[in-house]
């Protein structure tokens, strides 16, 4: 049995780039990365590391990706809707109350916009430029310092938060944090990416240096539980890869740590036999005249770095927001659907399991399939 898995150096994503070698305030375009197993919670996460934590808190200061829920994003409109109606359905169920809502990481501020139009009370704890920017557009207060704060936050109904939990070096900690800052009756709402099929096919495409904890609903339910809340309701969202979470504090607070180490080496067992294959796809693409075309090419950064691929390579994306950027460390500007269709490549790895169907066949819609190799992430998983 093995509590770590060592990576080696991968791509310490946090910013899309108009050109290559921009400035990076001190933080490197690769930086190592390895998994751990915290047994009582049965989560896996990145393993702790002081200087992975310094890049970080420089970079959340940052006008640079602070997520996908703010105007003008592609996957505002899908994504935020979706958390909405998680969020009233949640009140008229479990609140129906509620008048005054605090969301930890606000970023561009797009959920509290929505729920000020609503005739909801709300707050926002957030230290990027962004948010305090659009905390004043928006008439929004905004508390600029990380979570929790050092500052007074007025009792909340509802404190919610999307994409930060994953974010947070002690997440029992955190949430238990969010007591003092309830009000009687007070939930938390929150949504994390949802790392249930990752884990179960040992797929590292869910490596971000930012994540520091990968949840599936078993260890998301545990870290709710040892924080003395009790989850009424953790589910899939309908729209992406999302997990859901609404929690009360709990009158009992006799949580059971976990044991066993089952899932940790399962997960290590599939990563090795689906990295040889999709190693194996990509060393072909790149080899011989061959061109590798990385669909999602995000979830490609942690196989391209082991590899140290960065020649006969080429990135597409349907997010027009990133469309001819680049990602550090990767001299690869992002393409789109018709320029792949304008110029095909000879191999085709599509890395997203959500949408990575839905992709292939758009592009064999278009494109010969005995003119292309193409393979989804889900086509290797089949196999392991």
């Amino acid at each position: 049995m093995e509590n770590k898995i060592e990576l080696g150096k991968l791509s310490f994503y946090w910013r899309m780039t108009e050109q290559t070698n921009v400035p990076k305030n001190c933080v490197p375009d690769f930086v190592d990365f390895s998994f751990e197993f915290i047994e009582k919670y049965q989560l896996i996460v990145q393993t702790r590391n002081p200087k992975t934590w310094d890049y970080l808190e420089t970079i959340y200061k940052e006008n640079y990706n602070v997520g996908y829920l703010q105007e003008g994003h592609d996957l505002a409109e899908g994504y935020g809707n979706d958390f909405l109606n998680f969020i009233n359905n949640s009140i008229e169920k479990f609140n129906s109350n509620a008048k005054r809502i605090s969301e930890v990481g606000a970023g561009g501020c797009y959920i509290l916009k929505k729920l000020k139009q609503k005739g909801y009370e709300v707050a926002a704890i957030d230290p990027s430029p962004i948010a305090i920017e659009k905390g004043k557009e928006y008439d929004i207060e905004v508390i600029p310092d990380f979570y929790p704060s050092k500052n007074e936050i007025p009792k909340s109904d509802l404190i919610i938060h999307y994409d930060v939990l994953e974010h947070v070096t002690d997440p029992e900690y955190f949430l238990k944090m969010h007591k003092a800052d309830l009000k009687t009756a007070g939930l938390v709402l929150f949504a994390v990416p949802d790392c249930t099929s990752y884990i179960n096919s040992g797929d590292i495409s869910m490596i971000l240096h930012e994540h520091l904890n990968y949840y599936d609903s078993e260890s998301l339910k545990n870290i709710v539980e040892a924080a003395g809340f009790e989850a009424l309701d953790i589910s899939k969202a309908d729209y992406g890869g999302v997990l859901y979470c609404v929690a009360k504090v709990s009158n009992n607070s006799n949580w059971i740590p976990k044991s066993g180490y089952d899932k940790f080496n399962l997960f290590h067992k599939n990563h090795i036999k689906l990295k040889e294959q999709i190693n194996n796809f990509i060393i072909e693409g790149t080899s011989n005249g061959n061109t590798l075309g990385c669909y999602i090419p995000l979830r490609a950064l942690p196989y391209l770095s082991i590899l140290n691929s960065k020649t006969n390579i080429r990135f597409f994306d349907d997010n027009s927001g990133i469309y001819n950027q680049y990602f550090d460390g990767f001299p690869i500007p992002v393409e789109n659907f018709e320029d792949l269709i304008k110029q095909p490549v000879s191999h085709l790895l599509i890395m997203s399991a959500a949408f990575g169907q839905k992709i292939k066949d758009k592009v064999l819609g278009k494109i010969d399939n005995q003119k292309i190799n193409i393979n989804c992430l889900n086509d290797f998983i089949e196999k392991i």
